[in-house]
């Protein structure tokens, strides 16, 4: 490796290379974006024998991004590493990031293949679990939720998850590299930057510890829980039927066994992506017979025949009927329409401004302190940001290219008590996900409290 130690103790991690990278064998593909905890993972993977190759995935989502590949391939040349760049397109939607790692995640799966790699390596330390786990606590998930990151699964390893990000900035600042910065993680618009830069440190003067350090150990206890749940709710349903929707579930065997367990079967059986808390407990209802069937979005009906649950298809189920709106507080957190909303109010002006599709900031006392989140009325117009006059949202979905068959369920958040009509109430609407919002509502010199609103896919999971 030029240009860098071939000292393990010199890179001053806590632990010897071997531990972290136990049971790894040459050649390993880094997921290196060139930040400084990817980039110390490519050192030390280096460092200890394990012939990395650097892949830069390339997400498109800023100006220059495509530049910062060649500048990996300069780190990778320099710690005498292989190299490989990725481009992926992100598909449009909700909450950019997880769109982004999934696409990630598919692309370094894609170069391991192609490189005859063993595993995937990326640098999340022990502050991205403590991150992981608190933002799972704030979606209401469960004991999975709690066990953040798991240090392996299938091809994917996570040495690090032990090292504090510090440390790792050391590991850099030692072979004199200096990381790229990613102006991402300076944006509180995105949820994690604000628990980094806000929420965490105020937890952690008032309880006067290391919560990382709490966290972080929390999730290894909660992992090996959860792996134990997921095990023994495995073999549950296996003894219920399988975990084939087509073969149905045998009700009084999920009926019999601890809930916990009957909970986990069912989750294993609907995901993945882990299924919503709310629709776990609709299908255990019907496990005990509570209830005949429940409706699942995207057109799925679980029933009870014979003493066994079985999914179908419901007909014209493409045609859904209109969706109940849903009461938000704003600030808040809310989840409806396969979306969870969260906001709040901060006293300063934005840093950087986000786009207004996805995150956007209103003034909050033009906003007030209720909204409902709901489908817009046939017709129904508002006033975009930056224009002066309306325009239905229908065609504002169709310019931020939502498809025709998805804009009669796609979601707004308004006034309260607004009716939706095409003649409706003055400035019904706050907010058209995915376009922009009412021009009405908008920061302006005089607006003294920002309110800040953000949705991301899914709701709280069981």
């Amino acid at each position: 490796m030029a240009g860098a130690s071939r000292h393990p103790d010199r890179l001053s991690l806590p632990h010897p290379l071997e531990e972290r990278f136990a049971g790894l064998r040459p050649p390993v593909v880094v997921a290196c974006s060139g930040g400084p905890d990817s980039l110390a993972l490519l050192a030390l993977a280096a460092e200890a024998g394990l012939e990395p190759v650097a892949v830069h995935v390339d997400h498109g989502a800023r100006a220059g991004s495509a530049a910062e590949a060649d500048v990996v391939a300069g780190f990778a040349e320099r710690l005498g590493t292989g190299f490989a760049a990725e481009a992926v397109v992100v598909p449009p939607g909700p909450n950019f990031e997880a769109r982004a790692r999934e696409a990630r995640y598919e692309a370094l799966e894609r170069a391991r293949e192609r490189l005859g790699a063993t595993a995937v390596l990326v640098g999340h330390s022990r502050d991205d679990q403590a991150e992981t786990v608190l933002l799972n606590v704030l979606r209401g998930a469960g004991v999975s939720g709690l066990a953040g990151m798991p240090a392996r699964r299938g091809s994917i390893v996570r040495p690090l998850l032990e090292v504090p990000r510090a440390d790792l900035a050391a590991v850099c600042a030692r072979l004199g590299l200096s990381p790229i910065v990613d102006p991402m993680n300076a944006d509180p618009a995105h949820r994690r930057v604000w628990l980094r830069r806000e929420v965490i440190p105020a937890l952690e003067t008032g309880a006067a510890r290391d919560l990382r350090e709490v966290l972080a150990r929390q999730a290894v206890v909660a992992r090996a829980d959860s792996d134990l749940l997921d095990s023994l709710a495995g073999e549950l349903l296996a003894r219920a039927g399988g975990g084939k929707h087509d073969a149905g579930l045998e009700a009084a065997v999920l009926a019999a066994a601890p809930e916990a367990l009957a909970r986990r079967a069912v989750r294993l059986w609907l995901g993945p992506p882990p299924p919503p808390a709310a629709h776990v407990e609709a299908i255990v209802a019907v496990v005990r017979g509570e209830r005949r069937a429940v409706e699942l979005p995207g057109g799925i009906e679980v029933s009870r025949a014979r003493g066994r649950l079985h999914p179908r298809r419901i007909q014209g189920a493409d045609s859904q009927p209109d969706a109940p709106g849903i009461e938000v507080a704003l600030p808040g957190t809310v989840s409806g329409f396969g979306l969870e909303l969260t906001s709040w109010v901060e006293r300063a002006a934005p840093v950087r401004w986000p786009d207004g599709r996805w995150t956007a900031v209103l003034d909050a006392d033009l906003a007030g302190d209720r909204a409902v989140l709901r489908q817009a009325a046939p017709g129904e117009r508002f006033v975009p940001l930056g224009l002066t006059g309306h325009k239905t949202v229908a065609d504002a979905l169709a310019e931020a290219g939502v498809p025709a068959q998805a804009r009669a369920t796609h979601p707004i958040l308004a006034r309260p008590g607004a009716n939706g009509a095409a003649e409706g109430p003055d400035g019904s609407a706050l907010w058209v996900l995915g376009y922009r919002i009412d021009d009405r509502v908008r920061v302006s010199p005089g607006t003294r409290r920002f309110l800040w609103l953000t949705v991301e896919a899914g709701g709280p999971q069981g």
